[in-house]
């Protein structure tokens, strides 16, 4: 992988005079690995719940996977309090899960999603977590390799606590996004929130008929990006378009981090599987990992181009 990278981030940087489309020499990822994750998750915790024994069983899962490559494993608790009229009760412990790969240069691109479930039961969250939790794992395969990396440092982060605790409605100050909202406050505070050149946040990324959206807030030159990189590497219906979406980059994003965030919002006919009990793995698929990851580790080389800390 390593080899072809400087050829693809020379293909980037120089694509689209007049908006011709240049073709990018793809870092492929192996889906069908990704896609047994999935799977494997789902039998085993498919119960990811905040503050529950599956939240931490998926927290060990990850760990197992990647620890033995050389990743650096964090684990940031916090608490989340589901609010009046909730079916959940009390504070709930939370916990995201961070791992690194230190680089050569200043800065730090992560690359996230959330790993609970909604509140359902017999939801196993194929699609809506399993899918990003599982092909980040895949990534983190792909990416490990010399230490230090040439360029920035790489974090992956697994959020706790995205979704609302239902039947409340979602609100992204009082019952949503809790481990992303306390993190950013956290490295906020800390001062550390500068270091993060680039937030490239994944969501809901295996769906069989996989559509893309951007996130209409997404950074500008971000979002550019990765809409010339999938042009250029063939998968013209990969993006399918641009939409205001409530999810963990918000907290981020409001603390001038630049982001981009992919995730595609019609799961069934109707959108009909999103929260249901048919958010299951048959409803995903290895070519839609494989695209996905495809398009992020492919865009990487140039996001680090750009992208510097603050």
């Amino acid at each position: 992988m390593m080899r072809i990278l400087p050829l693809l981030l020379l293909c980037l940087v120089s694509c689209g005079e007049n908006d011709e489309v240049t073709p990018v020499h793809p870092v492929p990822v192996d889906g069908e690995r990704a896609y047994a994750d999935l799977v494997d998750l789902c039998a085993k915790h498919g119960d990811r719940r905040i503050g529950t024994p599956g939240s931490k069983g998926a927290r060990d899962w990850i760990v197992s996977r990647l620890e033995p490559l050389g990743w650096e494993f964090e684990e940031d608790p916090f608490t989340a309090q589901p609010p009046a009229g909730a079916r959940r009760k009390g504070v709930v412990e939370g916990c995201n899960l961070l791992a690194r790969w230190p680089g050569s240069q200043p800065g730090e691109i992560w690359l996230a999603g959330h790993y609970d479930t909604f509140d359902l039961p017999g939801f196993v969250g194929a699609n809506d977590s399993g899918s990003s939790t599982a092909l980040l794992v895949e990534l983190g395969r792909q990416l490990a390799g010399d230490r230090p990396r040439p360029g920035p440092s790489i974090v992956l982060c697994w959020f706790d606590g995205e979704e609302r605790f239902p039947p409340v409605l979602w609100d992204n100050k009082t019952n949503s996004t809790f481990g992303s909202r306390h993190l950013a406050a956290k490295l906020k505070a800390e001062e550390k929130i500068n270091q993060i050149a680039a937030l490239i946040l994944l969501d809901m990324v295996g769906d069989q008929q996989l559509g893309l959206f951007v996130e209409s807030s997404s950074t500008g030159w971000m979002k550019d990006l990765f809409h010339r990189t999938a042009q250029g590497l063939g998968d013209h219906q990969l993006i399918v378009g641009s939409r205001e979406i409530h999810d963990d980059h918000i907290h981020f994003r409001n603390a001038g981090v630049p982001f981009i965030t992919l995730i595609d919002f019609h799961f069934g006919p109707g959108h009909g599987w999103w929260h249901t009990r048919e958010d299951t793995p048959g409803h995903c698929s290895a070519e839609s990992l494989a695209r996905t990851g495809t398009l992020v580790l492919s865009a990487l080389p140039a996001v680090e181009s750009r992208a510097k800390p603050r």
